[in-house]
């Protein structure tokens, strides 16, 4: 069953690039997700961007 027009992605950290967390976005949006957010690896407030697309295996 199709879930709409959104997708999961992983969000990264912009200093140590670890994928600490996910969210949901709209595919048709053409700007890049960034939130602030607590790295556990570099233990601060960074920003984190999203990046690559979830996929799921059928």
């Amino acid at each position: 069953m199709a879930r709409g027009k959104n997708t999961n992605v992983h969000l990264s950290c912009s200093k140590c690039k670890m994928q600490n967390y996910t969210t949901r976005i709209n595919k048709k949006t053409t700007t890049k997700l960034e939130q602030k957010k607590h790295c556990h690896r570099c233990n601060a407030h960074t920003s984190h961007a999203s990046g690559s697309e979830i996929k799921h295996s059928s």
